[in-house]
């Protein structure tokens, strides 16, 4: 019995020792292994996150594929519902708080399994494992098994049980080029992961065992029978109850279409251009749809072919909630054409600036005393829109009629240098050489600015004097800002153009008092290529534009008709409704009051023929009188052809005429006029 008991001792003696080597010896391969092949750390953030705009609760605005094309949204554990958690464990890795890196009981089980049936029944793959195959894609062979396993070891020696999770999460495949719960959760159900419902939960952690066989676009019913043996299993391992899953299988989840709605489109690649990640968005979803509805009604008013762009800013924040730079973002032509940030010429929508400055250097009030005469600017001779001329007025009326002769010799007399100043510091960028490209013609629209500057410059107005730079992101802190303006003075301009001091175009028959407050400017550009309504209610900045993309100009195309009912409807919405005025300004202290213009009495004028008037020939001609203001000696050219200096009247024969006039001075004028 003796020897017996020796051989047996023997023999477990050589088997512990044959252990012990094979042990050590591994030990020191695996050593060396791991020195040789250290863990590629940079492979684990191979899905790149593919670029997501959202708006100011989180809602899809846009997205787009990752330089992989991919979908990824990579999110931090904590943002996922715990269900969706428990779901995964239970179908990928039940022991995954309890093993290493890789479950030997899963691997001896496996094995059995492949054995016994002749074929690969189950992986034994850990979540480390995957995560490990994942970030190389390798093919399934027994060699990448065990490349696995030993990357997987690596992992859980350089990452913890969350953060290893937190990497499967954002890795998996969920169908098609899905990676990630993240993307999945908002694609199949348009939500977060935090928000998902347990059959939703059980529905995404079914899907990476075969991302082809479950894709729910192509194999919805194979993914929804999956996601009840998910719901199973959690159910066997305790994870929720039998009834809970009863439940979810009885109420499957309903899968979304790919959203179609394009909403706030221009403010989306506005964004991407600012941030090629994306990110989320100062766009409030509610307004920017009710204000996209209006603009499309509108441009259904306009002639054919016409652009339109709206913006509203909030003053407080200088947050953009509203960016609509074309009707139709999905127009081949011109769909995609930003006009919201296109620079075009402002017209008169820049004077209360020239007002302000002029306001802010104790230049002019209110109520001072403007001429609107002819006037000649160094040999420019402009006009106003009407082409006539109203005389001396408050300088209030001449800016609520924007007449230009006024706000021209207030722009001189005040100094283009305060004036380009002051535009500038309200945010309006102008080019360096303005005053050899622009000069007086400023004040008249002579340069371009984008419709965001321009109605983040009125906001201005409605800060008190304060110039905040716009935000599109709701990251960005908030500009603290710089006061541009005497808070006194933006009163004053808040007052002049106030809706309950003139009619709001479209609204004639509307009780002013009943309308909500707000102050405008409108503008039309040379040529009537642009037309504009910028102003602000104390609340919010809002700009409209009218016109066309390829800068023809048209009839239609005046800011009081094309663009005002636009914004006056905009400010009558219910969440933009302000019925309180703004502060009452006080009067303004003119310390160095404008020179008084020459009067027409002193300027050369041709009284008849009138300028621009179609003249009758009865019997082939038509006599005229030749009258002017001056009673000094002239010499008259017609067609620019010399006529007799002493001759009262002509008579002339059907065509086309220009009449000049000279005095012993130098003074001229002239009429243009036609004879039928």
């Amino acid at each position: 019995m003796r020897p017996r008991s020796s051989n047996i001792v023997r023999a477990v003696r050589k088997v512990i020792l044959t252990l012990v080597c094979i042990t050590v010896i591994s030990g020191i391969v695996l050593s060396f292994l791991w020195c040789v092949f250290p863990f590629p750390e940079e492979k684990l953030s191979r899905f790149q996150a593919s670029p997501m705009v959202l708006d100011s609760e989180g809602g899809l605005l846009l997205r787009t594929v990752s330089p992989q094309e991919q979908w990824c949204l990579p999110i931090r554990l904590s943002e996922v519902d715990p269900r969706a958690v428990e779901a995964t464990l239970a179908v990928e890795d039940q022991r995954y708080y309890s093993h290493p890196g890789i479950d030997p009981v899963a691997i001896v089980r496996a094995a059995a399994q492949d054995v016994f049936y002749r074929r690969v029944v189950s992986g034994a793959s850990t979540i480390p494992m995957q995560v490990c195959r994942m970030m190389d894609n390798r093919s399934r062979t027994i060699r990448s098994k065990l490349i696995e396993m030993f990357r997987a070891l690596q992992l859980s020696r350089i990452r913890d049980k969350e953060q290893i999770l937190e990497l499967y999460l954002n890795m998996a495949p969920y169908g098609g080029n899905i990676r990630g719960i993240g993307a999945a959760s908002r694609f199949y159900f348009s939500k977060r992961p935090l928000d998902l419902s347990l059959a939703e939960s059980a529905f995404l952690a079914g899907l990476p065992k075969s991302p082809t066989r479950y894709d729910p676009r192509k194999h919805l019913a194979a993914a929804i029978e999956r996601s009840h043996f998910v719901l199973g299993r959690m159910a066997e391992c305790g994870r929720i109850s039998p009834f809970e899953a009863q439940e979810a299988i009885t109420n499957p989840p309903t899968i979304n279409s790919p959203p179609r709605e394009s909403i706030a489109a221009h403010a989306a690649m506005m964004a991407l251009s600012q941030r090629a990640a994306g990110g989320q968005t100062t766009i409030v979803r509610d307004i920017q749809r009710q204000v996209e509805s209006l603009a499309a009604n509108h441009r259904a008013c306009l002639p054919e072919n016409s652009g339109l762009a709206v913006v509203v800013i909030e003053i407080a924040s200088s947050s953009i909630v509203t960016m609509v730079g074309s009707t139709d973002f999905s127009d081949r032509q011109t769909g995609q054409v930003n006009a919201a940030i296109t620079h075009r010429s402002p017209g008169s929508a820049l004077k209360p600036f020239i007002y302000a400055a002029a306001f802010q250097e104790g230049r002019l009030a209110a109520d001072s005393i403007v001429y609107d005469v002819p006037m000649d600017f160094g040999g420019w001779e402009p006009e106003n829109f009407d082409r006539k001329y109203s005389g001396p007025m408050t300088a209030a009326d001449a800016l609520r009629q924007s007449l230009n002769i006024p706000a021209l010799h207030i722009a001189r007399q005040t100094g283009l240098g305060r004036c380009f100043g002051l535009v500038e510091s309200v945010g309006i960028d102008l080019p360096p050489d303005i005053n050899l490209r622009a000069g007086l013609s400023l004040v008249v629209g002579g340069f371009e600015t984008s419709l965001l500057d321009l109605t983040n410059g009125y906001a201005v107005f409605g800060r008190r004097g304060r110039y905040i730079k716009t935000r599109l992101f709701v990251d960005q802190p908030p500009d603290d800002g710089r006061t541009v303006l005497d808070e006194n003075v933006c009163s004053t301009l808040n007052e002049i153009l106030s809706c309950r001091n003139r009619p709001v175009h479209g609204f004639e028959t509307a009780d002013t008092e009943r309308l909500p407050w707000f102050m405008w400017k409108t503008g039309t550009s040379s040529g009537r290529r642009d037309a504009w309504a910028v102003g602000h209610n104390g609340r919010f900045a809002v700009g409209v534009w009218v016109g066309r993309f390829r800068g023809t100009g048209r009839l239609d195309f005046v800011g009081a008709e094309a663009a005002e009912p636009l914004l006056a409807k905009v400010f009558c919405l219910p969440i933009f409704k302000n019925d309180t005025p703004l502060d009452i300004p006080r009067p303004i202290a003119v310390t160095h009051p404008l020179p008084m213009p020459s009067l027409p009495s002193e300027r050369l004028q041709i009284l008849s023929p009138e300028d621009g008037r179609t003249y009758l020939a009865i019997d082939r001609t038509v006599q005229l009188p030749l009258k002017t203001n001056n009673d000094h000696p002239l010499n008259w050219f017609l067609n620019n052809r010399l006529i007799s200096a002493g001759d009262r009247s002509i008579e002339l024969p059907r065509g086309d005429y220009r009449l000049i006039c000279a005095d012993q001075d130098g003074k001229t004028a002239s009429a243009t006029f036609v004879v039928r």
